[in-house]
Order: structure tokens, then sequence, then C-alpha cells
């Protein structure tokens, strides 16, 4: 490695001060110090609100592509048979006649297509579930699953209640055990009841909700009548089916054999729930890590202000791959779904990481010199760690880069969240976190406002 360096310095192909800040990132030499990022502040700045800008406007128009989670509606991919002879106008013209002129369809494969619909109606007691990987024919089209009504409830401990209770689904099928929320309910409404269990901490009930069951827990109702009599069964030929069976048994007899891949349906109710669940976790990882980064450098002087200047940074790398999702959505059919929300939540993670790192690297250069400038010592923080931070980010974006290329449509929207969130979370750590610090402390914002106001007092 010396003889490589000799070398080229002696080619002068690349000064030693910049090839040793790559080739020795902890190098404290004041020779890296030449490299001045903090003294053109205002261009990182005025960039950073370039992008910021543009990203408002690119979410007004043309705005996100939402996925069903936040929009609610019905997903489904389709594979037909290889003797098959299918194209997009085929499929299209099949959901048109169902009363679907709204449906997106999508190719992604061979005879495969992805189509999207406003949420199937189902009636009360009729359930379907997909089975992945089973041959499909005529003959495997579902009927609803009959459900007997045993009585009804009424959900919320007070009629003066106000709020939601929480439909639950099952571990391993066991009633008394419930977990994972598959709906939310208003108070005060009426719900069908298909069975009863008494479980040691009282009494479960399964319900039916918006075309789904799920299971409510004693302590979630207000009062449960049971049927006076007993319900007879009704018989299939008497129950309507299901709008998801009736789509298949017509793609079926239009078009021709197929499989169905996978099915997801998601009601209104669901998906405000998951857009304000998305809200919360933004806001509360926001949260926590503005107390983190005040009590980690809490033995520095105004330790606020590299909490709040954390904040700035990640408010501004989440807008910007919002904009960038805005531009490429209507593109390439990126959208915005719980996987979206997950990349992006790990971008900010690795975005703070970095800022993080250049701060405690601020830390020791102020004790270890503290008659230098705060302005001193930020920038050689940020030489001493611009090495790292290019390094770490370019080795965690090869890989997600060939996930790109090669990985299925399922995760692409978390990769590109990933992708395009820790390009932005770089730039941020090295160009907004740090320089706001040294803005703050030495005044340009309010220097930058009073010249902004002379000038407007002059004209």
């Amino acid at each position: 490695m010396d003889r490589f360096r000799k070398y080229l310095e002696r080619s002068k192909v690349v000064s030693y001060s910049y090839l040793d800040l790559f080739m020795n990132p902890e190098s404290n030499s004041s020779d890296t110090s030449k490299l001045d990022l903090v003294k053109p502040r205002k261009w990182w700045f005025l960039l950073s609100g370039l992008l910021m800008i543009l990203s408002v406007i690119f979410l007004i128009r043309p705005g996100l592509v939402p996925g069903i989670e936040f929009s609610s509606g019905t997903t489904m991919l389709i594979q037909f048979s290889a003797d098959t002879k299918v194209d997009q106008a085929q499929v299209r013209e099949v959901f048109t006649r169902l009363d679907h002129p709204e449906a997106r369809i999508q190719s992604t494969g061979v005879n495969q297509y992805l189509i999207k619909t406003d949420q199937f109606e189902i009636p009360d007691g009729a359930f379907t579930e997909v089975v992945p990987e089973s041959d499909y024919s005529q003959k495997d089209i579902a009927e609803p699953a009959l459900l007997q009504v045993v009585g009804k409830l009424t959900t919320g401990k007070e009629s003066s209640d106000a709020g939601e209770i929480f439909v639950r689904s099952t571990i391993a099928g066991d009633a008394c055990n419930l977990y994972a929320v598959r709906a939310e309910v208003p108070t005060n409404r009426e719900l069908d009841v298909y069975e009863l269990v008494d479980c040691p901490n009282g009494r479960n009930y399964l319900v039916g909700v918006d075309g789904a069951t799920g299971w409510v827990t004693e302590s979630d109702i207000r009062e449960y009548v049971p049927n006076s009599a007993p319900v007879e069964p009704t018989t299939s030929s008497e129950l309507e089916l299901g709008e998801k069976a009736k789509v298949e048994s017509e793609i079926e007899a239009s078009i021709g054999s197929f499989e169905l891949l996978e099915f997801s349906s998601v009601s209104p109710v669901v998906s405000d729930a998951a857009v304000r669940n998305a809200a919360l976790a933004v806001i509360i990882a926001a949260l926590f890590i503005m107390g983190y980064v005040r009590f980690a450098f809490s033995t520095l002087e105004k330790p606020w202000r590299y909490a709040i200047c954390a904040i700035i940074a990640l408010f501004h790398d989440t807008l910007i791959v919002l904009g960038f999702f805005a531009v490429l959505g209507p593109i390439l059919g990126l959208e915005v779904n719980l996987m979206f929300i997950t990349g992006v939540l790990t971008a900010i993670g690795f975005s703070v990481h970095d800022s993080i790192v250049v701060f405690d690297r601020i830390r020791e250069n102020i004790t270890f010199s503290p008659r230098n400038s705060l302005a001193e010592n930020v920038n050689l923080a940020l030489t001493q760690t611009l090495a790292r931070s290019l390094n770490t980010s370019v080795t965690l974006l090869l890989p997600i880069g060939a996930l790109l290329l090669l990985g299925g449509d399922t995760i692409r929207s978390f990769l590109m969240s990933i992708f395009i969130g820790v390009i932005v979370g770089t730039y941020s750590s090295i160009g907004l976190a740090a320089q706001l610090l040294v803005s703050w402390e030495v005044g340009d914002f309010a220097r930058w406002l009073r010249i902004r106001r002379n000038g407007r007092d002059m004209a």
C-alpha cells in the first residue's frame, strides 16, 4: 500500500492528503483538514432546500401511488397456463364486464398479471381462502364457507363509550390465545356471532366484520343476545357466492384455466388503521431518536442542538424519499405500502447512525482541541469520517442494487426505499446535520435573514 501511495504521489495523480483520507480514514493529521466541507455550507443548504421543494411539488402532483394497505381494495396475482393465449385487453374486458372498470392490470411475467381493484363485496358468512401452489381448475372454485349465526353482540363496554375495539386472529387456532389485529370496529356496533369459547380470562366471541372473521373478548362488548331458536344452516345454493368466486368463474370461462398465486383484500377500516399506525411509527421513532441523541451528547454544551439537527436531517431524508417515490411511482409502478414504510424506517436508522458517528467525532475533537472553533472541529470530524460513511454506504448499496435487479416485485418498494434513503441519508449526515450545528453556533440564519430584511428595506 505504501508503494502504491508513493507511486501516485510521484506521478501527481492525487495529493497525499486526499489519498490518505480514504486509505486511512482514522487519520488525525492536519493535512486532511485541507478538505473544507464546512465553508461552502450555504450551497449544501441550497441543494437540500431545492430537493425538498421539488419533493413537495411532486407529492402534490402527480403524488404517491398508495398500495391497498393504505387505500383499501383487492389485489390478485394470477398465472394463466402456458397454452392459454391472453393479453391485458382481454383481462380488462372481463373486469369491466364485472363492474370493475377501475381495475389496474399489470403484466408481471409470461401469462402472469397483477390486478388491483376496489374491494370485493363479500356477503356475511362467506369467507374464502387462497391455497398457494395449488392446481387451479373450474371445479376448484371454493364456495363460501357456511357459518351459523348463533347470536348478536354490541361492541363497547358502555353505551357512552367512544372509540374502537380490536378484532383479533388466533395463535395456532387457539381461540383463547389472540394476537394480530384483523380489524378495528367502532363501539356501539352490532355484530353477528358465529362461535363462543369460554377461556380462563372470560368468554371470547367469533364475529364477522367486513367479510372477514375474528375474535373479540368479553371485556370489549356490552351485550350478547343469543338466538331464541336454533338457526337452520343455509344451503350453498341459497347463499350468494362472494364476488371473488364470481370473478374467478368469469375469468375461467372467458379466458381459460389459471392459478391464483396471491389474493389479498383490505377494507377501508383496516386501511385507515394502517395509515394511522404508519404515521405513529415514524413519529414515535423520531421522538425516541431525539431523546437518545439528547442523552448521548449531554456532556456537551447545548446537547438539544444535536438532537434537533438529527431530527431535521431525518425529516429531510424522509421527504426526499417520498418525493422520489412520487416521481418513480407512476413510471415504475412503485407503491407506498407497508413494505415501503419498513424500508423508510430502515433507511432512517442508517441516516441517524451516520449522523451520530459524525457527532461523536465532533465531541472527541472538542474534548481534544477545545481551543478550536466549532467549525474547525466539525470540518475535521467530517473529513475523518467521510471515507467510513462512503465505504459503508457503497457496501450496502451494492447488494441492494443486485436484489433490485434480480428480486421480485413483492419487495421492490422495500428495496427502492432503502436504496434512495441510504444515498440521501449519507448526503445529509455530511451536508446537513453537522452543517446545521455550525450555522446555529455562528448565527448564519439570523445573519442571512437580517441581510434579506435590509435588502427589502433599501428597495
